[in-house]
């Protein structure tokens, strides 16, 4: 079974161009059983304004209506604001499913509404616990006691969690980022995907490094810092043994 990794670059606020490149990364990956997108791909990372606007939300779902119909073949997982909540939608042949977040950040809780319902995503055999963004991120006081949204998506045994983001880059945040991710690979025992938006350096915002971790807690599989990148990857290297991170760190 193959799944992609689709880090692309989501402008804030022009979903009708994001909504055509999450198209075009989509059917590069035909042969893909799942494409993963970044949170939020359809609206970019947008100010409050926007995402309390019920006009910028109805072009968003409007937006994923394109999407499902000139993907119809191919089965995507796209971020995307679904109401009043920050969501992925799941979308192949006419199915559509929607994981929404729980775990939100100050800027998000004036914006979107925190979500408590534990479903996952089943392809074929394999099932999937969907994060996103800071779902992942420990609620705890105690570093050394995760605490998060998987706590509640372990009983109904997922084989492997993803986590959409749209995390920024920062000094030492690539490391730091993959140190928290590998914590849940670690207490979970399960492989992880994780699919981040991007732009350029220049910009400095969002860094992408997207990557997978194998069943022993190490990168198998990364896309590139600072560059859009369509990365098909074979989930038969999750058993991978390998004990050193397939990532490097970049320098601001």
């Amino acid at each position: 079974m193959k799944i992609t990794l689709a880090q692309i670059h989501c402008v804030a606020g022009d979903v009708e161009g994001n909504a055509t490149k999450i198209v075009e990364a989509a059917h590069k990956a035909k042969a893909s059983s799942l494409v993963i997108f970044p949170e939020l791909a359809v609206s970019g990372m947008c100010s409050a304004e926007q995402f309390k606007s019920p006009d910028f939300i109805a072009r968003c779902e409007k937006a994923l209506d394109k999407i499902a119909k000139e993907c119809e073949t191919v089965s995507v997982l796209v971020g995307c604001p679904v109401g009043k909540f920050n969501a992925a939608v799941y979308m192949f042949q006419g199915q559509r499913m929607v994981f929404k977040k729980k775990q939100l950040t100050d800027f998000e809780k004036d914006i979107f509404e925190p979500f408590n319902e534990n479903a996952l995503l089943q392809i074929g055999c394999h099932k999937y616990a969907v994060t996103i963004g800071s779902d992942l991120a420990n609620t705890n006081d105690d570093e050394f006691l995760l605490t998060n949204r998987v706590d509640d998506l372990m009983p109904l045994a997922p084989d492997v969690i993803i986590n959409i983001g749209a995390e920024r880059c920062g000094a030492d945040r690539s490391r730091q980022r993959r140190n928290e991710l590998r914590q849940n690979v670690l207490k979970t025992e399960r492989p992880l995907v994780f699919v981040n938006n991007v732009a350029s350096k220049k910009e400095a915002t969002f860094d992408g490094g997207s990557m997978i971790f194998g069943y022993e807690s190490y990168v198998v599989a990364s896309a590139p810092f600072f560059e859009e990148a369509v990365l098909d990857v074979n989930l038969e290297c999750l058993i991978s043994m390998k004990h050193v991170d397939e990532q490097e760190d970049y320098t601001l």
